[in-house]
């Protein structure tokens, strides 16, 4: 069965794709990722070795997709190899790819499937479809006002138990339930606010709104993390360096990321790299500390 973060986050690639008309074509990929993954030996012992790095499997999708597939396939496959184990990355994308099948023959319908989940269940989903609709804010200033939007949301339903009975009480129809949420915010929040809160409805089982909802707040503070990556070096990178290291986190983090420098002595040749829960380590001191490992185990 599918990863619920992982089908939260594909529905919301799903209803992007579908509203650009790429989402024949993002199946199509992902068939002949599947493909790939039977086929060469070499990319499947890549994707599924567990002693390979998650961000070095990662950069292997970003490089092997890079201006072969569209962002949508890469950034799903790249969610995949992140979020679930080494060994299930081929059986994941098949399951995706399954979904994404799906979505193509609902039309207009809400990109969903009947699989229920409870309350964590609907939880993962809820975080899964947020990463994505978040990065697909390029703008932080809209970062900015979703995380308002969704607070002073919250605050509308603390103050309000009718509205939140309503929404919250799954005896009446889902789709009206998402009715009334529309009609409440509309044109009033921004249109990633609103899909934010929608799916919310759509995912599962859940009590306590206000609590998802200030849940959600803080989701996007973890995204606002995820644009800033923290590099120490002990000696300060020219702009062309900067730009080629942004330009190589973002393709592998899916996300437009400014690279802020810290000039720090105690780091021995190459740099650390922090941004969101990604860390790469390219120092000579690890290097060294490998070596001492090894030279440790042969006396």
């Amino acid at each position: 069965m599918l990863d619920d973060i992982v089908r939260g986050y594909a529905v919301a690639v799903a209803e992007t794709a579908r509203s650009k008309g790429h989402l024949e074509r993002v199946d199509a990929e992902l068939v002949t990722v599947q493909s790939a993954l039977v086929t060469s030996d070499e990319l499947r012992l890549a994707l599924t070795d567990p002693a390979l790095a998650t961000i070095e499997r990662r950069a292997i999708v970003a490089d092997l997709l890079a201006d072969r597939a569209l962002s949508e396939t890469a950034d799903l496959v790249g969610f995949v190899v992140r979020v679930v184990r080494a060994g299930e990355v081929p059986v994941t994308i098949f399951e995706v790819e399954l979904l994404i099948g799906f979505s193509l023959g609902a039309g207009d319908a809400l990109i969903d499937d009947d699989t229920p989940a409870g309350r964590t269940g609907a939880r993962a989903r809820i975080r899964g479809y947020a990463e994505r609709a978040f990065q697909e804010l390029t703008d932080s200033a809209e970062l900015d006002e979703v995380e308002d939007e969704l607070f002073r949301f919250a605050r509308v339903l603390e103050d309000n138990p009718n509205l939140r009975q309503v929404l919250e009480d799954t005896n009446f129809a889902r789709d009206a339930r998402i009715g009334v949420l529309t009609d409440l915010l509309g044109d009033r929040v921004q249109h990633a606010t609103l899909r934010l809160c929608s799916y919310v409805l759509r995912a599962g089982r859940l009590r306590n709104l206000v609590g998802v909802f200030d849940w959600l707040v803080d989701l996007v503070a973890e995204e606002r993390g995820r644009r800033i990556a923290e590099v120490r070096s002990a000696v300060l990178l020219s702009d062309e360096e900067q730009q080629r290291l942004s330009a190589s986190l973002s393709r592998i983090v899916g996300r437009t990321v400014e690279v802020r420098v810290i000039i720090d002595e105690s780091v021995i040749g190459g740099v650390l790299i922090s941004t969101g829960d990604l860390f790469i380590d390219g120092t000579v001191r690890l290097r060294f500390e490998r070596l001492r490992d090894v030279f440790a185990q042969q006396v």
